[in-house]
C-alpha cells in the first residue's frame, strides 16, 4: 500500500443517506485531495420462490432517469444489522417474509469513490408478509424465471450491478 498521509478533511455535505468529504494530504511525496462518499450500506436479496424461479422488482431510478429491473434492495438504517434489513427491505418491496436467509457475500460498488457496502442474500421459503412501502417508491414486483434473468443481462435489460452480482453469485451456487 503507498504510503499517504491526511492533512486536512473538509465536510461538503451531509445528509439523510450519505455525506461527502473532501480530504487533503500526501501520496507518495505529492499533494493528493481525495473526494469520498460515505455512506451507510446497503442490503440486496435475491428472493427465491422456487430452484427455477425468483422475485424481480421494476422500480424508476432518478439517478440515471430509467425503470431499473433489479433484486429487492434498500439502505440499511442507521445501528441496523444487514440481516435485519434485509427482512424488512423484501416486506416493504415484494410483500413476502423468507423462512431462511443466506449470504451470499459483500461488495463495494464504487469503491474509488463510495466506502458503501452492499451485503447480498438469497432468500427461500418465502410467504406472503407485507410492511407499507418507503414513499418515494413506484415499484412493480415481477416473477420471472431465473434463466431468463440472466438473459435479460446478456440482452442489457438488466444494468443493476448488485442484480448481475447476486445472479452469477445464486447460478453458481446451485
Amino acid at each position: 500500500m503507498a504510503e499517504f498521509k491526511v492533512k486536512k478533511k473538509t465536510l461538503v455535505y451531509d445528509g439523510r443517506i450519505v455525506r461527502l468529504v473532501v480530504s487533503d494530504g500526501v501520496i507518495r511525496g505529492r499533494k493528493a485531495r481525495w473526494e469520498v462518499v460515505h455512506h451507510i450500506g446497503s442490503v440486496g436479496i435475491i428472493p427465491m420462490l422456487t430452484k427455477d424461479r425468483i422475485v424481480l422488482v421494476e422500480q424508476y431510478r432518478y439517478a440515471v432517469n430509467e425503470r431499473l429491473l433489479e433484486i429487492p434492495a434498500g439502505t440499511l438504517n442507521k445501528g441496523e444489522a444487514p440481516l435485519s434489513a434485509a427482512k424488512r427491505e423484501i416486506q416493504e418491496e415484494i410483500g413476502y417474509a423468507a423462512g431462511k436467509f443466506e449470504k451470499m457475500g459483500i461488495f463495494y460498488p464504487s469503491p474509488g469513490v463510495t466506502d458503501e457496502f452492499v451485503a447480498l442474500y438469497r432468500a427461500t421459503g418465502l410467504r406472503p408478509s407485507r410492511l407499507e412501502a418507503d414513499f418515494d417508491e413506484d415499484i412493480k414486483v415481477r416473477t420471472v424465471r431465473l434463466a431468463d434473468a440472466l438473459k435479460y443481462v446478456k440482452q442489457g435489460r438488466i444494468k443493476d450491478a448488485k442484480t448481475i452480482i447476486a445472479l452469477l453469485l445464486i447460478t453458481g451456487k446451485r
